[in-house]
């Protein structure tokens, strides 16, 4: 059942109102879900809601926001057919959109969603502290089964969970690193390979 609130006097009510559901997923046959941190930067990213998002100096000194953003647009450039999802906690702050911004146009344009969204989710804060503590391997794996692509990656650096039958589908990297690591784009390359 369905209960909206009348605006003109607060109460509620369950008098027949539309009900907009979120629009089905976009999907894709080969989506790869990507984190940010850890991978396209240096791990050590904190939030402050004035600031936003920064790189601690302490930690990572001399490391700079999407600083290997450009080896994952030099490997998909031989993947056209790839798309990609936002799998990171920059779904919820700054928010999908604004996350986006801060790539170039030629991987926006490749991007179909992210693993959180306020029309499917919610918008509760509860919900986001909820879905922070969700397993990222879970996070990804109930996106999977709503888009429902024929094939799947995750690049990521929050691996200390995942479950066996699911390894396949991961390509690690070094919070360190990221994709900076030769080995890494290598194994993405061989794995984006077998699946276009």
């Amino acid at each position: 059942m369905v209960f909206t609130a009348h605006q003109s006097t607060g109460t509620a009510t369950n008098l027949a109102a539309p009900y907009f559901q979120a629009p089905p997923p976009r999907s894709a046959e080969v989506v790869l879900y990507l984190d940010f941190d850890g991978v396209l930067q240096h791990q050590a990213v904190y939030w402050h809601p004035r600031r936003g998002a920064f790189i601690n100096q302490r930690e990572a000194p001399g490391h700079t926001l999407f600083e290997w953003t450009h080896f994952l647009e030099q490997t998909l450039a031989g993947f056209p057919n790839v798309r990609l999802i936002l799998s990171s906690t920059w779904c919820i702050a700054p928010g999908y959109g604004k996350a986006l911004k801060r790539l170039p146009e030629s991987l926006r344009s490749k991007f179909i969603g992210g693993t959180f969204h306020r029309r499917v989710h919610g918008a509760d804060p509860w919900i986001f502290e909820s879905f922070r503590r969700t397993p990222r391997w879970l996070q990804i794996w109930d996106d999977v089964k709503r888009r429902k692509p024929v094939h799947w990656l995750a690049l990521d650096d929050d691996v200390s969970d995942w479950p066996r039958e699911h390894l396949k589908n991961l390509v690690a990297c070094d919070g360190n690193t990221g994709l900076s690591c030769v080995s890494v784009q290598a194994e993405l390359r061989g794995k984006l390979a077998l699946l276009t």
